[in-house]
């Protein structure tokens, strides 16, 4: 299947530090992500927190035991698991490079689907011709700060805010640009990055972040998620030494160093057993 549940990976993701904020910016996310099915109640498929602090954004996702490590600084990104004392780092021009490579791959097999001169193939290939590149209708209700962008087969509803802290909307939405991309380069199925940054883009312009973003799709597995972001505009004691952990475990000599070419090996066999 083309189409994959880890589509849910566009919403757990933490949000990035700008180069020229003030070091003193810091600030807490807490996202939970919902599933909406037709004649059930929503059931919540994933919480994360995200810390920014000096420059950095540490992302972590309950009951996975790994935190991700947004060093904007160094540009790169560090996967962090501490239950297998493992850490991968890779940096942005890797992640742009792999990119390019899953882009090409794509439009080849666009290219085999149409060859088919099947009705399902043209129309597979249509969808995934969208998602490379995506266009939407944009709406924005000043009054109510809600945005929406509108498409065949991709739907965006944003209720947005106006961030406490100068930069900050900036900081949250560079972040999220790379996570999206980084997402796609460790989950292939899932939505690639384009819609979403188009979506972080309407927020750029003005200046918002999102507090609510729920997302439905109508491809074949049919999406609709939605994703609660709790701001908190300073950090605790609980936040600090969550920091403090990680930073030690991250400089421990017993944690092993691995490519991401071998994190994703041993994701995929983890995923088969």
């Amino acid at each position: 299947m083309w189409r994959s549940l880890f589509a849910i990976g566009i919403f757990c993701i933490a949000y990035v530090m700008s180069f020229n904020t003030s070091a003193a910016q810091e600030f807490r996310i807490r996202t939970t992500v919902y599933q909406h099915q037709k004649n059930v109640d929503a059931k919540i498929v994933s919480r994360s927190v995200s810390i920014f602090h000096a420059e950095k954004v540490y992302d972590h996702v309950d009951g996975l035991g790994e935190v991700t490590i947004f060093d904007p600084a160094q540009n790169r990104l560090i996967i962090l698991s501490e239950s297998r004392m493992i850490k991968a780092i890779i940096d942005f021009d890797e992640i742009k490079n792999l990119l390019v490579v899953a882009r090409h791959q794509t439009q080849e097999y666009i290219h085999d689907q149409i060859k088919r001169q099947e009705s399902t193939g043209k129309a597979i290939a249509e969808q995934l011709k969208f998602q490379l590149d995506p266009t939407f209708d944009v709406q924005f209700d000043e009054s109510k700060n809600q945005l929406s962008l509108d498409s065949q087969l991709i739907n965006y509803r944003v209720q947005c805010a106006a961030s406490d802290q100068k930069s900050a909307a900036e900081t949250y939405l560079r972040f999220a640009d790379w996570m999206a991309r980084f997402n796609y380069v460790l989950h292939p199925y899932t939505l690639p990055p384009g819609s979403r940054i188009i979506l972080n883009e309407e927020l750029r312009k003005r200046e918002l972040i999102p507090t609510e973003v729920e997302l439905q799709t109508r491809f074949e597995e049919k999406l609709h998620l939605r994703a609660e972001h709790k701001i908190r505009w300073k950090l605790d004691h609980k936040d600090r030494g969550l920091i403090h952990h990680w930073e030690t475990l991250r400089k421990n000599k017993d944690v092993k160093s691995i490519t991401i070419q071998e994190y994703l090996r041993n994701q995929v066999a983890g995923l088969r057993k």
